[in-house]
Parts: C-alpha cells; structure tokens; sequence
C-alpha cells in the first residue's frame, strides 16, 4: 500500500471517528433534553414500595439479548416504559454532560455491556459503588444505540 492510499484511509478513518464522536454528543443532548421533559412523568413512575414492586423485573442479561436478537420487540418491550433491573456493574462513569452512569455485565459482548443513565445528584449515591457489585434499579428504557441498550431516569432500590 502506497503513502497516499495510507493518507486517504486515515482522512477516512479520522471522519468517520469524528461522525460517531459528533453523534454521540448529539444523542447525548437529545436524552439530557427528553430526560428533562419526562422528569415529572418518571418522578411519579417508581415513588412507593408498591410501585416498585409492581414494576416488571429484567436482568442487564437478558435486555442486551433482547436488543440482539430483535430492536424493534425489546423496543416495544422497554422503550419508554420503566422497569426493575438487576445486574453486576461493570462499569461507573459520566457521559459527556456530567450525568453518571453504570454499565452492567451481559452485553453481548464487553464492548456492549447495557448502560443505565442516573440525574446528577444521584452522584454520591453512586460514588459509594465498586465494580462488580450487585445492584437493583429501576429505570425507564430509551431504546438502544448501535444495539447497546440505553435506559435513563435510573433509580438504586
């Protein structure tokens, strides 16, 4: 391979880095907005013991299978709906606003692991974790992003 082949495909690499960068800050702002806008309804989603509790149950596992096998089923089946969930955090981080986040074991594979958006103040609830830990949350599903399920307005129970 040539010098001007090998300048010609990193352009193309370096354009198509900055295409995902660009739509993940794009996905980014749309969910900190819609979050914003349903604060209220997913306020009132998850409020006493009996709600929780009524709330259907899924494994990080088994929503990251769902989303595999079929986005348009496991989107009727999570988008927009809360939900309890458990799993084994893999991972404690914040997205490009400051919102944290955890990603549970089960992905597909481990570049693909669920992620599950929590509010800003949620913050020092979640400092307290360790990867590996065992968690229960409830949270309201947002679909998926390049099969990764997403979720947010996420609770601890």
């Amino acid at each position: 391979m040539d010098d001007s082949m090998k300048k010609i495909l990193k352009w193309v690499g370096g354009g198509f880095f900055a295409l995902v960068v660009l739509g993940v800050v794009v996905n980014a702002m749309k969910a900190e907005k819609a979050a914003q806008q349903a604060a209220p309804e997913s306020d009132q989603a998850a409020k006493t013991p009996a709600q929780v509790a009524a709330l259907p149950s899924v494994t990080a596992h088994d929503m990251a299978v769902a989303y595999d096998e079929n986005t348009v089923a496991a989107d009727q089946q999570f988008k927009d709906k809360a939900f309890k969930v458990t799993g084994t955090v893999a991972e404690i981080n914040t997205d490009i606003l400051g919102r944290p986040y955890l990603t549970l074991r089960g992905g597909v594979n481990e570049f693909m692991e669920p992620q599950f958006a929590f509010d800003k103040d949620a913050g020092p609830q979640l400092a307290k974790l360790k990867r590996g830990a065992q968690v229960e949350m409830t949270c309201t599903g947002r679909g998926d992003m390049a099969k990764i399920p997403m979720s947010d307005s996420c609770s601890l129970i």
